[in-house]
């Protein structure tokens, strides 16, 4: 929360670390009594009770919070999940600056709408988050101090009935979402921002429009404010009655001077009892008296300023128990009825205001009378009956102080001024009746494209499970074929080791075969070639001729001799010799350069075969 002092306390603990301070306090800024605070040093600051609030003095003294909680501010701090100890106090400023912007123009400006315009700041060295403008031509309360140092050390804890139903802020630390730092654009109403930023209220003697100071009606203390457009005609801003600020509240001249606003206030019956208010400090155990409530038509722009009148008003006489003070502000003499909640403190009962609903000696008003039969008599002496009961003493008494003219006066604004709200209430009537005929329209279009969309739906739907049985369908397929082409795959690699191991057996099968014929085949063709030769030399030949008389295969050249092979020239050394050319050539060489298997299995030339002598 900041650095640590040997002193204790900030620039605003004087206002509430004694319990007179604290007294005034409640009394400036209308604390009610059922909200209890107690000061705390920021050093000394402990995580608070389960449901009490820790909160900066200056966010009451500058910030505008006045209890219970305002919604926007509530509001704002729930949606982003922080306590009010981790903002900045220009957050507060910010934010109550636009909900009082909202009273004063007629607006519903909402928290989208300030994250539109602001930007949430994490300041990791102070952990502090803070709202910086995303550009400084356009934004929504101005007069901003540029440094807080001071105003942060100083905190309240807050209990008891702080918060209104349904809008409370969270009391413990948290950290923001990060998918709401930015708003939604459909919650942005653009048009209600487009009107605040060329809005030229509360204008400052800085020119800077809607300035917080006069916004939350504070004091400022400071001289120098963050960047922001100035109001170029600042005479021509101030002129206008509509920008006029309210008066604000100095508590520290209340505290500083004698005040003449504080006549006939006693401090001691202003302070808080123990039980309500839990501070150590001695309290005196008295009767709260009851405060009169001032006529505050200003109370929604901030809080109510103390008299100022040099003058001993009503409260004064009040507080030295001569009189009785109505809320209006008027004396009561001893005797006259008033209400009870408005008594001094140890005042007896008083009587009620009851009046006879009667009428100049008339019966008194029945349940069985009416007023709208016009042209009955008895109708216009129950409404003169009925009327008897705003004959408020006080009021009549006042009144016969009027003159006639103040009387007649009187009696015209107001019959004019009911005329002027019954106008206001037609053209809301005939303004209401037209947006209701527009939202019939609009609910009517509604409903029929809500139809059409769920027939388009519908549609999409059947469309989509026919697409998805398509899909399977096809996924069956395809499962189909993968299944038949690894059979066929497999069949085929079958083929093929069947067509191999076959040609393998019959290759053997057939070597089998030769092997087993040659031995015969030989023997035939020498036993051939023998019987030839006996044929040769029963003819009557005496020898055989040179060459054989049969030969297996006619017209083969015979091989080489080992001498011609011997004496052949060397191959050169720069010719290139293809091995796999010379295998493939002497694989399909001619089928006579091979050798010729003898009878005994060795291999002889066809000129040494021949018959063989016996």
């Amino acid at each position: 929360m900041g650095r640590k002092k040997t002193e204790k306390g900030g620039k605003l603990c004087r206002f509430v670390n004694t319990p007179e301070a604290m007294a005034v306090f409640r009394h400036i800024y209308e604390i009610p009594t059922d909200v209890g605070l107690k000061y705390v040093h920021w050093s000394d600051a402990l995580v608070p009770a389960s449901g009490d609030l820790l909160l900066p003095v200056v966010a009451i003294v500058e910030g505008g919070i006045r209890f219970p909680m305002d919604p926007l501010m509530a509001d704002f701090l729930s949606y982003l999940r922080l306590s009010p100890s981790q903002v900045n106090p220009n957050v507060f400023r910010i934010v109550m600056g636009t909900a009082v912007l909202n009273r004063r123009l007629g607006l519903e400006l909402g928290i989208h709408d300030i994250l539109r315009t602001y930007i949430l700041h994490h300041n990791t060295k102070t952990d502090a988050y803070s709202l910086r403008p995303r550009d400084v031509d356009f934004t929504l309360v101005n007069g901003l101090p540029d440094t807080n140092r001071g105003f942060d050390e100083d905190y309240l804890i807050v209990s008891g009935e702080w918060f209104s139903s349904g809008h409370k802020c969270p009391t413990k630390d948290g950290a923001p979402d990060p998918r709401r730092r930015n708003p939604r654009k459909s919650l942005i109403n653009i048009d209600s921002l487009r009107e605040v930023w060329e809005s030229e209220i509360c204008t400052d003697d800085d020119a800077q429009p809607r300035s917080a100071p006069l916004l939350l009606r504070y004091v400022v203390q400071t001289k120098s404010f963050l960047a922001c457009r100035l109001v170029k005609d600042i005479q021509a801003a101030r002129a206008n009655p509509a920008n006029l600020a309210l008066p604000p509240v100095d508590i520290r001249k209340v505290l500083d001077e004698d005040a003449p606003g504080m006549a006939g206030i006693n401090l001691r019956n202003l302070l808080p009892t123990r039980s309500r208010e839990g501070t150590s400090e001695t309290v005196p155990v008295q009767s709260t008296p009851a405060r009169s409530k001032r006529a505050r038509v200003e109370s929604s722009a901030g809080p109510s300023r103390p008299a100022t009148s040099t003058q001993r008003g009503p409260s004064a006489l009040a507080a030295q128990g001569a009189v009785q003070v109505t809320q209006l502000g008027n004396v009561v003499r001893s005797g006259t009825p008033v209400r009870p909640g408005n008594r001094s403190a140890g005042e007896g009962s008083t009587r009620l205001w009851a009046p006879r609903m009667e009428y100049r000696g008339a019966d008194p008003v029945a349940e069985t009378d009416c007023i709208l039969p016009v042209g009955v008599d008895r109708s216009a002496t129950v409404a003169s009956a009925l009327s008897q009961a705003v004959r408020l003493p006080l009021d009549m008494e006042e009144w016969r102080k009027a003159a006639d003219d103040e009387l007649i006066s009187n009696l015209r604004r107001g019959l004019l001024m009911g005329v002027q709200a019954s106008l206001e209430l037609e053209d809301r009537f005939r303004t209401n009746k037209e947006h209701l005929a527009h939202a019939n329209v609009l609910a009517t279009k509604f409903q029929d494209a809500k139809k059409t969309a769920a027939e388009a739906q519908s549609l999409a739907e059947a469309a989509n499970s026919k697409r998805v049985e398509a899909e399977e369908s096809l996924s069956e397929a395809l499962d189909s074929l993968t299944k038949a082409e690894d059979k066929v795959r497999a069949l085929e690699l079958e083929l093929e080791r069947a067509k191999k191991e076959a040609y393998e057996r019959g290759s053997q099968d057939a070597q089998d075969e030769m092997g087993r014929q040659l031995p015969g085949m030989c023997n035939l063709y020498y036993t051939d070639a023998w019987e030839d030769a006996l044929a040769v030399l029963n003819s009557g030949q005496t020898t055989l001729p040179s060459a054989p008389l049969k030969l297996p295969f006619p017209g083969a050249v015979p091989p080489p001799s080992p001498e011609a092979v011997l004496n052949s020239p060397l191959p050169q050394l720069g010719d290139v010799v293809d091995l796999e050319e010379v295998e493939s050539a002497e694989a399909a060489g001619p089928a006579h350069e091979e050798p010729q298997d003898a009878p005994d299995g060795r291999s002889v030339a066809p000129d040494d075969a021949g018959p063989v002598n016996s």
